[in-house]
């Protein structure tokens, strides 16, 4: 334990930017120039400078949005650059709020899908930063579990991601997809997530009420979204954006470091045998400093933490050095003076350094330990997309109540024909004669969207028809989809009119006799019904969206009242045309039907 504590405190001792003393004592000391120029020191990108300076200058203890989708193992920019980060926004006055995207992780299929176990590497995850040394100590640092936010909030989070996605484009989201590790779409193979997801990423930082975004560059389309739609909705504070540098690869021409490529990266529990040889295969081209991954290493983890560069060789290659500055670093590495074989000895000195504590942890550790095995084991198994078009894990038919005495009289053959007369089509009649025959009080789904004044089809006709459901032994649930109006910019997208409609139809069926005295027709409102019961109906809104591609989906649109024909607009075209609410409104329509059995 001796060598543990002094691993953790030499980590500790190192120019993090943390502070363990309260607010009160620290920040004011502090001028806005200096807080500024720490917080600016994070990115590699702002927009823009003077809000920053503005609201450092205005608010107290602004709140900084960052986040990550609990994917697999940690490498060692998502470990120690966001621990670097952190501790400066704190060290400055903000409030640091990292989002764990574990319902994101699930749209975007890592883990195989799975909530449980994209949970756990969540878990160590934040054990990871923990050994790092993120100043957690502050109180203000918060993370915050995705799911369990959105669900405790629905009634806030939802309307935020349907009103952005109604106003934008398909073309516009799919611009974001790279905050997902994907390019842009492809409209016949890309999944319907990758449209939930944007819409989804915007919403976060709105419902975090975050005055920063600190994310990467490769997060800075959404993020940009973002302030474009403070523009839409008339809002004056934007979210600055605040995109901190991305760590290449390892090998060559790697602009990004991949967790499925183990030797792109440096992980943060790797051994130090694993660190040297990964070093040591690094590409690090003499006197070539633009894209050279070690020094990028050095710039961004090794003089951020020690505020130096110790090199050790031999006299005749220079002897020992100490470098101050990265730029004197550079000025060396160029004319020669610096070898890459005794720069790479160096860096993996260094990393190995960082990396002890964090190693000490998982090793001695019992429930760290566990976690660890568990995630590597599932790193290696899990990350593999969903069959796309099967939903065969819903059920639909499962059993009800007992019937009343009426329809127990009634022979099956009747029962079938009454149900029957109301269809055009049926698929399959022989699926429907076993669901009558097995279940005494069948649930039928029926549903309207309040969008104006009623005619006589939607009057009488429906009337007619849930009449003849009611004597037949079914129960009807009419699903008043308000939110679904909402969505497709009925009554000007105004919630509250939009319910006055719905109210004035349920009026209207009373009158023309729909049999509501039986007690088995039930009128059930959208949104209430979601917001009480988002846990169960969001994952199932996801999980359809996941599976199915924007093809499938866009043939959809009918629903709507809208109908795109092949032969009519090209792929591109539909993308110009249909937003993104296109998207969401059928695989929100196919959850209906489970959710409401």
């Amino acid at each position: 334990m001796d060598n543990q504590e002094s691993q953790l405190d030499a980590l500790g001792s190192l120019s993090l930017h943390s502070s363990s003393s309260s607010p009160c004592n620290s920040e004011p000391e502090m001028s806005l120039e200096e807080r500024f120029d720490i917080v600016r020191s994070i990115g590699e990108e702002c927009i823009q400078d003077e809000e920053l300076k503005n609201l450092l200058a205005n608010k107290p203890q602004p709140i900084c949005y960052d986040g990550f989708e609990p994917s697999g193992r940690m490498h060692i920019a998502q470990g120690v650059m966001k621990t670097i980060n952190v501790n400066k926004l704190v060290s400055s006055g903000c409030k640091v709020k990292i989002w764990i995207a574990d319902w994101f992780a699930q749209l975007n299929n890592k883990m195989g899908g799975d909530l449980k176990k994209i949970q756990a590497v969540g878990q160590y995850l934040i054990e990871i930063w923990k050994d790092a040394g993120m100043n957690l100590e502050s109180n203000k640092v918060e993370f915050l579990w995705s799911s369990e936010e959105i669900n405790s909030r629905a009634d806030e989070y939802w309307p935020i991601v349907i009103d952005i996605a109604r106003r934008n484009t398909l073309r516009r989201i799919s611009r974001c997809c790279q905050i997902m590790g994907r390019s842009e779409l492809n409209v016949l193979t890309a999944s319907a997530a990758q449209i939930f997801y944007p819409c989804m990423q915007c919403a976060d930082i709105f419902f975090l009420k975050a005055d920063i975004c600190q994310l990467g560059m490769d997060q800075r389309k959404v993020n940009v979204l973002a302030r474009e739609y403070c523009e839409d909705i008339k809002r004056k504070n934007k979210p600055i954006i605040l995109s901190h540098h991305m760590l290449p690869g390892l090998q060559k021409g790697q602009e990004k470091m991949s967790k499925s490529d183990p030797s792109s990266s440096i992980f943060m529990e790797d051994e130090e045998a694993d660190v040297n040889l990964k070093i040591e295969k690094a590409f690090c081209p003499p006197k070539v400093v633009e894209k050279n991954p070690c020094l990028e290493y050095i710039k961004y983890i090794i003089f951020p933490l020690f505020n130096e560069f110790k090199v050790e060789r031999s006299l005749e290659n220079g002897g020992n050095k100490t470098f101050s500055t990265f730029e004197e670093l550079v000025t060396d590495y160029e004319c020669g003076s610096l070898h890459p074989a005794d720069l790479k000895p160096a860096l993996s000195k260094a990393l190995n350094k960082i990396l002890q504590p964090v190693r000490d942890h998982f090793k001695n550790d019992f429930m760290a330990k566990e976690l660890l095995m568990r995630i590597k084991k599932q790193s290696s198994m899990d990350n593999q997309e969903p069959q796309l078009d099967a939903l065969g894990s819903l059920s639909l038919h499962s059993s009800s109540s007992s019937p009343c005495s009426s329809e127990a009289e009634m022979g099956l053959e009747e029962r079938f024909d009454i149900v029957r007369s109301i269809g055009e089509e049926c698929i399959q009649d022989e699926e429907l004669k076993n669901l009558l025959a097995n279940k005494p009080q069948p649930i039928c789904y029926d549903g309207f969207e309040p969008s104006g004044r009623m005619h006589i089809a939607q009057g009488v006709m429906k009337t007619i028809n849930v009449n003849k459901l009611v004597s037949s032994g079914c129960k009807v649930k009419i699903w008043i989809a308000d939110w679904f109006a909402l969505l497709n910019n009925k009554m000007g997208a105004d919630l509250k009119k939009i319910q006055v409609v719905g109210q004035y139809l349920i009026e209207i069926w009373k009158a023309v006799g729909m049999n509501l005295e039986s007690n088995k027709i039930e009128f059930l409102w959208a949104s209430k019904e979601i917001i009480s019961r988002a846990d169960e109906y969001w994952p199932l809104v996801m999980d359809i969206a996941r599976r199915k591609t924007l093809h499938r989906i866009l043939s959809c649109c009918e629903i709507m009242g809208r109908c795109y024909a092949q032969d009519e607009l090209t792929a591109a075209q539909i993308f110009d045309v249909s937003t993104a609410a296109q998207i969401f409104y059928p695989c929100m329509q196919c959850a209906d039907i489970f959710f409401l059995e």
